[in-house]
């Protein structure tokens, strides 16, 4: 990435990237919990001018929220905020259902796969991370995501048949 920001995407964007085509509202990205890694992401928030939705509308004030996702020490608290950008919403996703860790990124990081994706390499998370994170979150749109991944993979095997039903 040119702002240097090492992360592994997840959700729905992830699910795309392992074959299963269906639309999504945000990109879901794990960043690598280094304090570097945070200041360089917490800086591009910055630049971007997010905003944490849900806040200074109608659900909470920014006194309410006082975490700032641009500022590395509120990052560095593992914290999950869903942003507002220019671009479209962003989850920045550090714990995660499904994966036992405080700081998810090692783990995903061990096994993610890279995909170019407009000509930049993306990291993205490997089918089987994603077929442990999908039942914990257990959505109904994680299981439909997990039946859809199964069929698009029959030879992976699937060890999530109640996401048939």
């Amino acid at each position: 990435m040119a702002a240097g920001i090492e992360f592994v995407v997840i959700g729905g964007v992830a699910v795309g990237a392992h074959g299963v085509v269906r639309g999504t509202k945000d990109l879901d990205l794990c960043p690598s919990p280094s304090r570097e890694n945070l200041g360089r992401l917490a800086s591009l928030l910055r630049e971007l001018d997010v905003s944490q939705v849900g806040v200074d509308d109608q659900d909470f004030s920014a006194r309410e929220m006082p975490f700032d996702p641009t500022r590395v020490e509120d990052l560095a608290e593992g914290d999950n905020p869903r942003l507002e950008t220019p671009y479209g919403i962003v989850d920045v996703m550090q714990r995660i259902p499904g994966i036992d860790a405080d700081h998810a990124f090692e783990s995903l990081a061990a096994d993610a796969q890279t995909d170019t994706a407009f000509g930049v390499p993306v990291t993205v998370c490997s089918l089987e991370k994603l077929r442990q994170m999908k039942p914990a979150a257990g959505r109904p749109q994680d299981l439909v995501d997990l039946a859809n991944l199964a069929a698009a993979h029959p030879e992976t095997g699937d060890s999530h048949p109640e996401a048939a039903r």
